[in-house]
This record gives C-alpha cells, structure tokens and sequence, in this order.
C-alpha cells in the first residue's frame, strides 16, 4: 500500500512539471512554447495525426465549420461501424482546433496561454502590449505627438516631437502623463 501511494506520489510531481512547461487547452490540445499545437488523439494515430498537422492547422478558422459539416454528411451515408468513430473522433478534433484559432485571432501574444511572442509593437495594427495589456496608438489632432490610450479609450500616455516645439497648455495639463512618461516601449 505504502509502495502506490509513494509512486502515485512521483507520478503526480512528474505531471506537474509537465504542466509547468506545457499548458493544455481543454485537456486535448498541448500548446508548446515553441512547437506547434498537438492535439492528444494525434500522437498515437497516423490518420488523426496528418489530419491535425496537415489540415486542420493550415486551414483558417472559417474553413472549419465547411469542413465539420462535410464530415457529418459523410457519417449520414457511411454504414461501417469503425469509419464512424473515426469520423466522429474527427469532429471532435476540428472543433478544438476551431477553439484554438478562435484564441489565436485574438491577439498576437496571450499572456495566459503563452501563445504568440511577446511584441512590444505592433506597427500594422497600431497596438501596444505593455504587462499583459493592450494599448492602441494613434497620432493627435496636430500630428504632432503620439497618444497611447487603453481599451477603454482613456488617454494613458503621449510622446511629443523633440524638434523644439513649445507644448500648448491641453499638453501639459495632462497628469497622466507624468505618471507614465517613464515606461519602456
């Protein structure tokens, strides 16, 4: 008895240094730091394991649904038993891979899922990632400086031009910008 409580013990110190370095999206995608998403049914099966890396990844996100869809009409007519459940265990995968880009659209860089690198810049969508947070970026009025505001709107920062220029008073009266002119872009 002592014996399976010590080894259930090691097993579950293993599985937690896994998941330290590994993060799962729903139990049956494996998202890798620098890998790409493995689904769990891929890693024992030839079929399911070209079906995730050769379709389903390169495919976008609107292309699944289409895809789902054309495998379910293939159920419908299908009377083996084993093509079924194949067909079946497919569905299941484009749905998670469908989840997956779902999460992916939404930013180039998810603090949670550790997906994406971690850009400070993202010059063709004017956004800003600073602490896990999104700011967009955009020019005044006067094209004169640089206003960082975040989701809500609220003006959190604003680089000026150095070219000797005197700031009017809207400028300087901005207390925000003291409190963030320190910030590392």
């Amino acid at each position: 008895m002592a014996k399976t409580s010590e080894r259930k013990k090691e097993l579950d110190r293993k599985r937690t240094e896994w998941r330290k370095t590994h993060r799962s999206l729903g139990g049956k995608v494996i998202l890798y730091p620098e890998k790409q998403p493995e689904h769990v049914n891929a890693r024992g099966n030839k079929t399911y394991n070209w079906f995730w890396k050769k379709i389903l990844l390169p495919i976008s996100l609107h292309d699944i649904p289409a895809l789902i869809s054309m495998m379910k009409q293939r159920i419908n007519r299908e009377d083996d038993k084993r093509k079924i459940r194949k067909f079946r265990t497919m569905i299941g995968m484009a749905n998670d891979a469908y989840q997956l880009k779902q999460l992916e659209n939404i930013s180039d860089y998810d603090s949670d899922l550790q997906m994406g690198t971690d850009a400070a810049l993202n010059n063709t969508k004017g956004l800003l990632y600073q602490g896990g947070k999104m700011y967009s970026t955009e020019l005044n009025e006067q094209e004169d400086a640089i206003l960082i505001r975040d989701m809500e709107g609220i003006i959190v920062d604003a680089q000026y031009d150095n070219n000797g220029s005197d700031r009017s008073e809207e400028q300087t009266s901005s207390s925000n910008v003291s409190t963030y002119k320190d910030w590392d872009y």
